[in-house]
């Protein structure tokens, strides 16, 4: 990907803050200059679709949050949220297999009474 625009990170910085504060009910000091940088290096590898998406995955599931510790470990946090993602899918497929099952049983022992 091409480098990420400073407006593109400042977009990302404010999402940060906003996200942040729609959870917690107070928005974080930043050092808006600092996040720009780590904002960059993510951007330089994911769209910032994926990066709200990893933001809001960090402020949901996450404790003590802290716009520098993410910045500094979001490779955990993206793993971590792609692991989330595969499990979703899986806990779906498993749903959806005894929501089929459950049709099926109630169907046989539905047609043994009559």
């Amino acid at each position: 990907m091409a480098k990420p625009t400073a407006q593109q990170c400042h977009a990302a910085t404010t999402y940060f803050v906003k996200k942040f504060e729609e959870v917690n009910g107070w928005q974080p000091v930043v050092n808006r200059n600092k996040a720009r940088w780590g904002f960059e290096a993510i951007l330089m590898d994911f769209s910032p679709t994926e990066t709200r998406q990893f933001i809001d995955y960090y402020l949901k599931y996450y404790t003590k949050l802290s716009i520098d510790w993410f910045l500094f470990n979001y490779d955990k946090v993206i793993e971590s949220y792609r692991e989330h993602e595969k499990n979703e899918k899986i806990v779906a497929q498993r749903r959806e297999e005894t929501a089929q099952r459950l049709e099926e049983w109630r169907n046989r022992w539905q047609t043994k009474k009559d």
